[in-house]
């Protein structure tokens, strides 16, 4: 199942995070490890599993407000000659 680095606009951390998990949840995806991450800057990102629907992700994507994002596969994929989304 591929994967997506998401650049999102933070709020408080901690708030952002559970409904970032929420969000992905309730899309059929998940948020890797129940965490996102900041940057020096402040700038947060969050690495979610993608739900295998391609509707579902474009409605994921536009509800967290993603500003940017980088299409990912695992090393099993890889392995099995799978190419990151776009």
């Amino acid at each position: 199942m591929p994967y997506h680095w998401l650049k999102i606009p933070s709020s408080p951390p901690k708030q952002r995070r559970d409904d970032v998990k929420d969000k992905a949840n309730g899309k059929g995806g998940s948020l890797v490890g129940a965490q996102i991450f900041y940057d020096a800057t402040g700038q947060a990102y969050a690495l979610i599993k993608d739900p295998g629907n391609p509707g579902k992700l474009a409605e994921l994507l536009a509800d967290l407000g993603v500003t940017d994002q980088l299409g990912l596969v695992d090393a099993d994929e890889k392995d099995a000659g799978a190419q990151p989304p776009a």
